[in-house]
């Protein structure tokens, strides 16, 4: 039987280890260019006074051998907040020895302990390993939902469109 991985939050010494994984999970979802994302964007973004993301890292005897990145998403149908994973990840030389389930059960915890009814994330279709793990988890594959996404060059398009400016800073209080 294997050892049970340590989970932990990741602090900014962890950041070296989380690109890693960052650029090996691009790697084995056969985008391995599409990674642009650096130590610094990692450290502005998530051990800021505000931080963007949250991240867990999975240890054997003291060694990262994994991670989830995640952060609070919403659920207006709910009207509650819950937690969006964004990337799990567990280097090919652990896989099988329940560190992505260790690592999914303390989301799912975190998720219980703040009082969110749901913890969600995307998978790849053709990444059926992952599928029948989600499914024996008890996770459901929502198919008839499509990921919509629009960036760099059209995403400046669209908002060239706006009557005004967004403002970067929240609205005042209402009295």
């Amino acid at each position: 039987m294997s050892p049970l991985p340590h989970i932990r939050h990741a602090t900014p010494q962890d950041v070296p280890a989380i690109l890693g994984f960052i650029r090996e999970l691009a790697l084995y979802e056969r985008e391995p260019d599409a990674v642009l994302a650096t130590e610094a964007d990692l450290l502005r973004d998530g051990f800021c006074p505000t931080p963007r993301f949250r991240c867990v890292i999975a240890e054997l005897a003291q060694t990262p051998v994994g991670f989830a990145l995640f952060f609070t998403s919403y659920s207006t149908w709910r009207g509650h907040h819950g937690l969006r994973l964004e990337d799990i990840y567990v280097t090919p030389a652990h896989r099988g020895k329940g560190i992505g389930r260790a690592l999914l059960a303390h989301l799912a915890q975190i998720a219980v302990d703040e009082g969110c009814p749901r913890l969600e994330w995307d998978v790849l279709a053709w990444n059926t390993p992952a599928i029948g793990f989600y499914e024996k988890l008890g996770a459901h594959i929502l198919t008839e939902w499509r990921i919509v996404r629009i960036a760099d060059e059209e995403l400046a398009a669209l908002a060239s469109h706006a009557k005004r400016p967004v403002p970067h800073e929240a609205p005042p209080a209402r009295r």
